[in-house]
C-alpha cells in the first residue's frame, strides 16, 4: 500500500511538473502604433525580448520596425499576418559594437540555443561596414548558439569597399554561423530568400558547428561585387547538408577572362570541412565555378543541376579524398575553344575538374569516385584524373570525355576537330 501512494504521489507531482512546463511558455505579441495588431501588448521587439521567459513566443504583426537585436536565451520569434498583410521589416541603423559584440547583425544569437527566427524581412543594408579588416557583417548571425531559420527573406548585408577583402578575413554574409568554443551547435537554414549580400549568402564555420540549409533561394551578383562571392561556404571543420538550394551567382560581364577567375564567384564552396557533408539536389548557375571542393574527406556530392559557367567547371575539386560525385549533370561550361596554359587547365572548363596536388589543410587527391556524370557542352566531361574513379559518364559535345593528367599529351589542344 505504501509503495502504491508512493507511486501515486511521484505520478502527479511529475504530471505537475510537465503540466507547469507546458504552460510556462507565453506568447507575446509586438505591433506598432497605429497598425493593425490585435492584442498587442508591446510596441518594440526589444521590449518583448528583454520580457519573455526562455521557452516564451514572441509574434510580431506587420509594420516597419527599426531595431537591431541581441537574442541570448531560448525564443521563437514569428511574423504574422493580419489582414492580408504578411511583411515584417526589421531594418535598424546597425550600430557598431552595439551589445558589446564585436560583430554586426540585425539579429545576433549569442550563447544560447533553441532560437527559431521565422518569417521575417531582415535587411542588413543601413550598416557601418567597410571592408573586412574590422567588424564581419550579416543579416542574422549565430553565435556559439543553435536554432532554425526559416521562411525568412534576408538582404543588404553589403559592406563599403568590398575590394578590400581577401579570401578571409571576410564579410557581408546573409546567414552567419560560427563559434569560438568548444561544444556542439546546429542551425537548420530553410525556405529563406537570401540576396544581395557581399560575400556568402550561408556561411558556416568552425569545428563542432553543423548546418542544415535546406530548400533555400540564393542569389548574388558575382564578380561585379568586387569580391570573391559564394552562395554557401561550408569551412574549417563545420559539416554541412546542403540540399535543395537554387542558387544563382554573376557571369563575368566586362572582366579579362583572367580576371573573372581570379575574383570568381561559386555556387557551393567546401573548404577544409568535416567528414560527412552532402551536397544534394541542388541547381546552381550562372558563376565561375559551381562546386568548389578544397581539402576535404569523405564527403558526397550527388544529383545536382550545374549550368552557366564561366570561367571555371561545374565541380572543381582539389585535395579531396574517400569522396562521391555522382550523378551530376552540367549544362553549359565554357569557354570551350581558349587555350590551355602550361600544364593545367587555365580559360577552359569542364564538367568536373580534378586539380593535381595538395588542398587546403594538405588533403591529397585519392580514392575519390566520379560517376553516373552528364555533361553538354563543355571541353571535356571530367578532366584531370589520375588516382579517381571514373564511371557511367555521358557526354554530349565535349571536346573530350575523359581527361587523366598522366597521359603524354596532356592537356591536349582547345580547339575544333
Amino acid at each position: 500500500m505504501l509503495k502504491t501512494r508512493v507511486l501515486h504521489l511521484g505520478l502527479a507531482l511529475w504530471f505537475l511538473g510537465a503540466f507547469c512546463g507546458m504552460v510556462s511558455a507565453k506568447t507575446r505579441i509586438v505591433g506598432q502604433p497605429g497598425t493593425p495588431c490585435p492584442k498587442a501588448t508591446y510596441t518594440q521587439i526589444t521590449d518583448a525580448v528583454v520580457a519573455a521567459a526562455p521557452g516564451d513566443v514572441i509574434e510580431i504583426c506587420p509594420a516597419l520596425y527599426p531595431e537591431q537585436l541581441i537574442i541570448s536565451k531560448p525564443l521563437t520569434l514569428r511574423g504574422l499576418t493580419v489582414n492580408g498583410v504578411g511583411r515584417v521589416l526589421l531594418q535598424p541603423s546597425l550600430a557598431a559594437g552595439f551589445g558589446g559584440l564585436s560583430f554586426e547583425a540585425v539579429i545576433a544569437v549569442t550563447n544560447t540555443n533553441n532560437v527559431t527566427i521565422e518569417n521575417l524581412a531582415i535587411d542588413a543594408s543601413m550598416n557601418t561596414v567597410s571592408g573586412c579588416a574590422g567588424a564581419s557583417l550579416a543579416g542574422i548571425h549565430y553565435y556559439n548558439s543553435s536554432g532554425t531559420v526559416e521562411n525568412n527573406a534576408i538582404f543588404g548585408a553589403q559592406v563599403a569597399n568590398p575590394q578590400s577583402c581577401g579570401l578571409l578575413p571576410a564579410s557581408g554574409f546573409g546567414v552567419e554561423v560560427d563559434a569560438d568554443q568548444p561544444g556542439s551547435f546546429s542551425v537548420t537554414v530553410e525556405h529563406n530568400s537570401i540576396h544581395d549580400y557581399t560575400r556568402n549568402g550561408v556561411y558556416v564555420t568552425g569545428s563542432g558547428v553543423t548546418a542544415q540549409i535546406e530548400d533555400n533561394t540564393i542569389s548574388g551578383v558575382g564578380p561585379s561585387s568586387g569580391a570573391n562571392q559564394f552562395g554557401v561556404w561550408i569551412l574549417n571543420g563545420a559539416v554541412g547538408l546542403i540540399k535543395r538550394n537554387v542558387i544563382t551567382e554573376g557571369l563575368c560581364g566586362t572582366l579579362s577572362l583572367m580576371d573573372c577567375v581570379n575574383l570568381r564567384s561559386e555556387g557551393i564552396t567546401l573548404r577544409a570541412v568535416g567528414d560527412g557533408t552532402v551536397v544534394d539536389k541542388n541547381v546552381i548557375s550562372n558563376a565561375q565555378s559551381g562546386i568548389f571542393i578544397n581539402g576535404v574527406n569523405d564527403i558526397s556530392v550527388t544529383d545536382n543541376q550545374i549550368s552557366n559557367i564561366v570561367g571555371a567547371d561545374g565541380i572543381d575539386m582539389q585535395g579531396t579524398s574517400n569522396s562521391l560525385i555522382d550523378g551530376n549533370t552540367i549544362f553549359n561550361a565554357g569557354p570551350v575553344s581558349a587555350a590551355p596554359r602550361g600544364s593545367g587547365f587555365v580559360n577552359i572548363s569542364c564538367g568536373v575538374l580534378e586539380a593535381p596536388g595538395a588542398g587546403t589543410a594538405g588533403g591529397i587527391e585519392q580514392d575519390n569516385t566520379v560517376s553516373h556524370t552528364t555533361v553538354n557542352d563543355a571541353y571535356c566531361g571530367v578532366g584531370n584524373v589520375a588516382t579517381t574513379t571514373v564511371e557511367s559518364g555521358v557526354y554530349h559535345n565535349t571536346l573530350y570525355t575523359v581527361l587523366a593528367s598522366d597521359s603524354t599529351s596532356f592537356p591536349p589542344p582547345a580547339s575544333e576537330p
